[in-house]
């Protein structure tokens, strides 16, 4: 019994490591120009993760798609990988195929996806930057049935976005 869990937990791993939603470099230099250098913005982080989220949902829902439910286990993760590009200061998927991994195994997820963003200062500008871009939409209108988003400020008060999808049967 237990090597057919191995096995089947295998089999899972290999399904999620390669299903991140990558952006291409043109993508993420636009995400990077979401906010001028010189301009300000107060932002409420929980707030906006809410109103982002109402917005995907909202456009799942238009679209003939399900809502997606709120997974807090994998918040931790999202909050982390924001600290890393913060730390970074960049956008990135880096470490990706080990977050989906721990976050399969604790949520029981068959498939894990991911999209990154920052410095927009509004829900709807941040969500219409991944409408727009292709494999950002990909994610936000693929079979995925949970959904975590952290919002994290960096030192100057600017915003990073990662939003991990999950699919659990």
């Amino acid at each position: 019994m237990k090597k057919i869990y191995y096995t089947f937990l295998v089999a899972i791993s290999v399904v999620i490591l390669s299903m991140c939603s990558k952006t291409s470099s043109v993508e993420e230099e636009k995400f990077e120009e979401a906010l001028l250098e010189n301009e300000k913005a107060v932002i409420n982080p929980s707030e906006m993760e809410t109103e982002v989220l109402g917005l995907i949902n909202d456009y799942r829902v238009s679209i003939g798609a399900s809502k997606l439910q709120s997974n807090s286990t994998s918040y931790q993760y999202a909050e982390e990988h924001n600290n890393y590009m913060i730390a970074q200061k960049k956008l990135s998927h880096d470490n990706f195929q080990s977050r989906a991994s721990k976050i399969a195994l604790e949520t029981g997820a068959v498939d894990v996806g991911e999209n990154v963003a920052r410095y927009y200062t509004t829900a709807q500008l941040v969500f219409d930057g991944w409408i727009e871009s292709a494999s950002h939409k990909e994610a936000i209108e693929g079979g995925y049935t949970h959904t975590t988003l952290s919002i994290t400020l960096d030192k100057d008060g600017r915003p990073y976005f990662t939003q991990i999808f999950m699919k659990v049967e």
